[in-house]
């Protein structure tokens, strides 16, 4: 019996296709199985991704005719095209649909609906289910909301009859090449669209040929774990398991999570022990290696690191640039800035969409991480997290992480700080939280710790960079810092952040400098300590005018200032 699984997607849903094709691909079962797309407006690059991963591309026409046909949107296309997908993908015995954002978690849930579809025709899953917040009071609602739909595509007779049926999604089903629903699913859909032409036109068609006449008896009603309907009710986080189960018992995986209403932000989830968890519903790829976490000692060499990158002696390793796919070793060059240290011959990470822009250096991530350790389930605040590398290497360490950083507003980069965090997280077994707040410190940070009560532990600071940012974070955090608490600066390099560890200093905390490619630097007072660092010694390094009178860690002596011509400060780039 030959089975294709299909999808299909623009460019804005091509990340979400990605994991519906991942999540196939990377399981026993998917890795040799038919898959088709249709391409609804893919970039070249993401097109180049999928042909190594489907083994058809169709793009699809729009096959009725229906007013304002030529004005309909792109995407309109995959919906309408799936009565005819014996058309696009002949010579197959089963066709199984997946939306864009629904993934396969458990393959019992494909082998079912195929199973469905070769005993009776077609394989659906109902949108009814005890653990869907639609069986509670919210009935006469949702049936008001179905009632239009049916008014609007086939009048009020059909809709007095049908709208209190239980509608079936479209978004997952199967059909057998022979089943009789193709030709009578088309048809309604071309008399529907002559009044009503909407995303629901397609599902209230085939909800139509299906309740409204004798191909109900064709049809094979799958339990919704078969597709999981996200926004009638969410899933329960299994830790044991690692995965996502009913609400109730026996609490069965789910076996295709249709994250309908839940595309994009991390969701609180109850657990089946009784806790709760921050997740992202989206499907994380499962890496070829897992991530790595072991100490420098097993490695005399470094061994596990990329050329041009270091790390100090001592520090416990962890690579999560996995989760980072866009991550390459930048041209400094590139970068605008004139305090970036482009003498220093470590590997200056940037993100391939925004190469002018540099993440910490792996030697700096190590400090930020192995003094993360340090405070292990207690609460830090990172302070500007760019796209999320080193938020990353601070959840990695199990801190109950608070993120200010006015870039969350873009939902691209906070989806993709979602990603790789969560993606990192899982590989790893970590639990932790990790709370995304969009805004500018410190005012949003001064609001976050009142509105929940809220002191730090660790701080990590590493928002604005010029004029009276750094010190007006500086003097927030030092109001909010725990009794023992360490506050890490990083582009201490640039003279304005220094301000804010000069501030500290004169406060009364113990400081001391880290010689990185951007330098970094510790405020700590109580009872805690930062980690030591040992220098690169292969460089000879050396510390600008405004840092001169800092201790340097692992340093005994005072290193000498550096020039201004050197540092081509006032050098164009």
């Amino acid at each position: 019996m030959q089975i294709i699984i299909i999808t299909a997607a623009d460019a804005n849903y091509f990340e979400l296709v990605r994991g519906t094709i991942l999540s196939v691909r990377e399981k026993p079962e998917g890795e040799n199985v038919a898959i088709g797309f249709f391409d609804l407006g893919c970039t070249p690059e993401q097109l180049q991704w999928l042909e190594t991963q489907v083994n058809i591309i169709k793009k699809p026409d729009l096959d009725f005719d229906f007013p304002g046909k030529n004005e309909a949107p792109h995407y309109l296309k995959g919906l309408l095209a799936r009565p005819f997908l014996r058309s696009y993908f002949p010579d197959f015995d089963i066709y199984l649909w997946i939306d864009a954002d629904a993934w396969v978690q458990d393959w019992q849930a494909v082998e079912l609906l195929v199973k469905g579809a070769a005993k009776r025709g077609l394989a659906v899953v109902p949108e009814l289910d005890r653990g869907y917040y639609l069986a509670y009071g919210k009935l006469s609602w949702y049936w008001e909301f179905v009632y239009r739909d049916y008014q609007a595509a086939f009048g009020e007779e059909v809709a007095q009859k049908l709208h209190s049926y239980p509608t079936i999604n479209a978004g997952v089903f199967a059909l057998h090449k022979n089943a009789p629903h193709w030709e009578l699913w088309a048809e309604y859909l071309a008399q529907g669209l002559q009044q009503h032409v909407s995303l629901m036109s397609d599902q209230i068609a085939l909800n139509r040929l299906v309740y409204g006449t004798a191909l109900f008896d064709t049809t094979e009603m799958l339990p919704a774990w078969c597709n999981w309907s996200c926004n009638f009710g969410l899933p329960v986080w299994d830790k044991q398991r690692g995965c996502f189960v009913e609400p109730y018992l026996p609490q069965e995986a789910i076996g295709i999570l249709h994250m309908t209403g839940h595309k994009h932000d991390l969701v609180k989830l109850a657990t089946t022990d009784g806790d709760t968890i921050e997740i992202s519903l989206r499907y994380q790829p499962i890496q070829p290696k897992k991530m790595r976490v072991q100490a420098q000692s097993e490695t005399a060499n470094n061994t596990l690191l990329p050329a041009g990158d270091y790390i100090s002696p001592g520090l416990k390793i962890i690579l999560p640039d996995a989760y980072f796919p866009n991550m390459i070793v930048g041209d400094t060059q590139t970068c605008p800035w004139p305090y970036l240290r482009r003498e220093i011959p470590h590997n200056w990470y940037v993100d391939g969409r925004a190469s002018s822009v540099g993440f910490l250096s792996r030697d700096e991530a190590h400090i930020l991480y192995n003094t993360a350790l340090q405070f292990s389930g207690k609460t830090a605040l990172e302070i500007g997290c760019w796209l999320g590398w080193s938020a990353c290497h601070l959840a990695l360490a199990g801190v109950a992480l608070d993120v200010v950083d006015p870039l969350l507003e873009r939902e691209d980069i906070r989806q993709s700080v979602i990603d790789s965090i969560q993606g990192a997280l899982n590989a790893s077994g970590v639990q932790t939280t990790v709370e995304l707040i969009p805004g500018y410190s410190p005012q949003r940070v001064e609001e976050f710790a009142n509105q929940f009560n809220r002191k730090w532990s660790l701080i990590f600071i590493d928002g604005e960079h010029g004029g009276d940012g750094p010190l007006n974070d500086a003097i927030v955090c030092e109001k909010l810092a725990e009794k023992d608490a360490i506050i890490l600066f990083h582009h201490l390099a640039a003279p304005d952040v220094a301000k804010g560890l000069n501030y500290l200093k004169e406060k009364g905390w113990h400081t001391v400098i880290y010689q990185t490619m951007q330098i970094m630097g510790a405020a700590w007072r109580g009872n805690v300590e930062p980690v030591a660092h040992q220098p690169d010694p292969n460089i000879a390094w050396e510390l600008p005018a405004h840092l001169q009178g800092y201790d340097v860690s692992g340093n005994s002596q005072k290193t000498s200032e550096i020039s201004y011509k050197k540092m081509n400060i006032n050098t164009p780039i």
